[in-house]
């Protein structure tokens, strides 16, 4: 069974934001932690796509090698907590736009605010960066994300063409 996916957009701008979280890049020595709460994120979900530690490294790799076109690195930021990435979130540009190509919480760290601060570091990055605007896809039947990227300010990119 298919997922129903969707593209939303949303206009950047500078926000101000606090967090007490050091925000790191993705380097290289970081891909196998990435990787695994990668794994951890999407285990069990609609969004699964991954099923062993190896895939998700596969997959990460793709991203930063900039599989899914030119990585962000300067945009993409991971959270340490407890020796292991507890979230991430990547960037890369897509037919010249900015679009968020994963933002995940591994499961222990959900509820704590860790996504919304990395999306926020994210747009304010690019915004400086001189992009107008950030795009990302997501799962309908994921409705606590669509939840947090309304709460962001991000419309549907469908609406917004019909209007």
């Amino acid at each position: 069974m298919g997922k129903s996916r969707i593209t939303m957009t949303c206009k950047l701008e500078a926000k101000t934001f606090d967090t007490i979280h050091k925000l790191q890049h993705i380097q290289k020595d970081d891909i196998t932690k990435v990787a695994t709460t990668m794994l951890d994120a999407y285990k069990g979900t609609v969004d699964q796509q991954e099923n062993t530690v190896e895939e998700a490294i596969r997959e990460v790799e793709k991203i930063v090698n900039n599989g899914y076109g030119p990585f962000i690195s300067e945009a993409s930021y991971w959270i340490e907590l407890n020796n292991e990435a507890a979230a991430v979130v990547c960037i890369n540009l897509w037919n010249g736009r900015p679009l968020i190509t994963e933002i995940y919480t591994g499961k222990n760290y959900h509820r704590q605010g860790l996504a919304r601060t990395l999306i926020l570091a994210s747009m304010n990055t690019l915004f400086y960066k001189g992009y107008d605007e950030i795009d990302l896809n997501v799962t309908l039947e994921n409705t606590k994300a669509l939840h947090l990227y309304d709460s962001l300010g991000f419309t549907n990119l469908l609406q917004k063409t019909k209007n």
